[in-house]
């Protein structure tokens, strides 16, 4: 029999001996108390139900993102004291208050003190401020009911995984020289591989001509067969590549300048959207970590209408410094990418190390193109001219926080 249960008994029995109800009254309040914890304890976790709900999984940079927390009591007991603490990526902003430090690294947590009444719920509306792109994390959640005093009765953690992508934002490109991005489908200087969707007028039936290619309406009016001529037409193929090492040195070091790193990421993101707006089947990779046990990043080419999401969700993923040497990333392309496809490199350093790479590259058919960043962006691009490769300098305006606009002087 737990102490306090025991000198609950002891105190009433006195008091009723002595004919003292103070002592009487002290012992029933002692045996309520008691009663009422182990009540709590007991019973306090049960059919309560603790959830976040997240107004959507994806964001874009400078969005905010509607957050609920729902407490719901489904019993009779009333519970006064509740505290929850929802873990969350550190890094996570909330417009109404800051995170609380927690003991795991990486995390914060998202506290909250609740009451709740017999089968009520109560919900929270809580908002999440996406101030830089990255996957943000959600639980696991610990409940907590205390007893009338405060204490803890009884918790439990409740491992309710959700996760937020944000996104980076994507602007127009603004070319100030005779740069341009790689155009789309547009007709072919060379290839017998005709477009069905480009016609370009009739030619006489030869034999061999499928019945279906045979234009009946000009057949009849001309009083001859004739067939449908197509102008021959090549699909361009593009992949933006980032090279995410900003700081000179060894990849492993892990240092990187941060407002170099995002300006390419936003600057890789417009890129891509730009060409697929024309017609091109663009691709993305870097020598990055995106939450996988994999060293490289990549998309492959594609046009259809979700590629563009996919791009947006590789480079939200993406870590600000590399997994890899670059020029790793650049020697596995050849096997992947088609000939004649065009190359856009993003880099805000020293190209030095694998100009020789990007050559090869050129000299296997890909129309390889240099887009530099930084202080030493001028610099790098004078360095890629040198050795024969295609360069400009890019520039996030007014800058990535809040960009308007990626400009790009060739």
């Amino acid at each position: 029999m737990p102490l306090s249960l025991g000198a609950g008994l002891v105190l009433i029995v006195l008091g009723a001996a002595a004919g003292a109800p103070g002592l009487l009254l002290i012992g029933v309040l002692v045996l309520l108390t008691v009663g009422l914890t182990g009540l709590w304890s007991r019973r306090g976790l049960r059919s309560l139900a603790y959830a976040h709900r997240l107004g959507s999984e994806r964001a874009v940079v400078g969005d905010e993102v509607p957050l609920d927390l729902v407490l719901r009591n489904e019993k009779l007991l009333p519970l006064p004291f509740v505290r929850t603490e929802d873990l969350v990526s550190d890094d996570l902003v909330l417009r109404e208050q800051s995170l609380a430090r927690t003991d795991q690294p990486g995390l914060g947590a998202i506290t909250e003190a609740w009451s709740v009444a017999s089968f009520q719920q109560v919900v929270r509306h809580r908002h999440v401020l996406a101030r830089q792109r990255g996957v943000f994390r959600f639980g696991p959640a610990r409940v907590r009911v205390a007893d009338l005093f405060g204490r803890t009765a009884t918790s439990r953690e409740d491992p309710l995984p959700a996760t937020l992508v944000v996104r980076p934002p994507t602007v127009a490109l603004r070319p100030t020289g005779a740069h341009r991005p790689a155009p789309g489908e547009r007709p072919a200087r060379r290839g017998l591989i005709e477009d069905p969707a480009l016609f370009a007028g009739v030619r006489p039936f030869q034999p061999g001509d499928p019945l279906r290619r045979i234009h009946w309406r000009a057949t009849a009016r001309l009083g001859h067969p004739v067939s449908r001529r197509f102008d021959p037409a090549q699909t361009r193929t593009a992949l933006v590549v980032v090279d995410v090492q900003t700081v000179e040195g060894p990849h492993w070091r892990m240092a990187y300048d941060e407002d170099v790193v995002e300006s390419l990421i936003v600057a890789a993101g417009s890129l891509v959207r730009a060409l697929l707006a024309d017609g091109v089947a663009c691709g993305l990779g870097a020598a990055a970590w995106t939450g996988t046990i994999e060293r490289l990043a990549y998309l492959a080419p594609g046009s259809g209408p979700d590629q563009m999401a996919r791009a947006a969700d590789l480079l939200a993923r993406l870590s600000p410094f590399a997994s890899a040497p670059f020029e790793l990333l650049l020697g596995s392309l050849p096997a992947s990418l088609p000939r004649g496809a065009s190359l856009h490199v993003l880099t805000g350093r020293d190209p030095s190390p694998y100009l020789a790479v990007l050559r090869r590259l050129r000299s296997g058919g890909a129309e390889v193109d240099l887009l530099c960043f930084g202080g030493q962006a001028t610099a790098a691009a004078s360095r890629a001219r040198l050795v024969g490769l295609a360069a400009a300098v890019g520039r996030v305006l007014p800058d990535w926080h809040a960009p308007n606009a990626v400009e790009v002087a060739g």
